[in-house]
């Protein structure tokens, strides 16, 4: 019997928990003012310069970039410069290659193989 309210009194807290954990509300990257600008390839050379340890810091943090479009996919495009961008809900942004574009998207990570900054929940100014 003992057993059986210890499981019952588990199972009512991962519920509990469960339900807030689903009501929270997620940050709205694409709403946040940036908290610096910078030209594309300016942004990449400063972000190449930082070690992984300050590459770190600047994740979460949302950035505006003005730089040239390079190439488009279904997911988003990347920037002259080495910056792919992915846009918040996954639509296109309605850009052309060769256009150039002013846009504000949230630092996920820097790939040291390709030389690339990765941003997403990008929108433009």
């Amino acid at each position: 019997m003992k057993v059986l309210n210890l499981f019952l009194l588990l199972a009512i807290g991962g519920i509990i928990i469960g339900i807030l954990l689903l009501k929270t509300s997620h940050t709205d990257f694409s709403s946040q003012d940036p908290i610096a600008e910078f030209e594309a390839y300016n942004f990449n050379q400063f972000v190449s310069a930082l070690n992984e340890a300050e590459r770190g810091e600047l994740g979460n943090n949302v950035y505006a970039i003005d730089g040239k479009v390079e190439s488009l996919s279904q997911i988003g495009f990347i920037l002259k410069g080495g910056i792919v961008c992915t846009t918040a809900d996954s639509t296109d942004l309605g850009l052309k290659e060769g256009e150039q574009v002013s846009i504000k998207g949230r630092f996920i990570s820097f790939d040291e193989l390709f030389g690339e900054i990765k941003l997403d929940h990008v929108v433009a100014l």
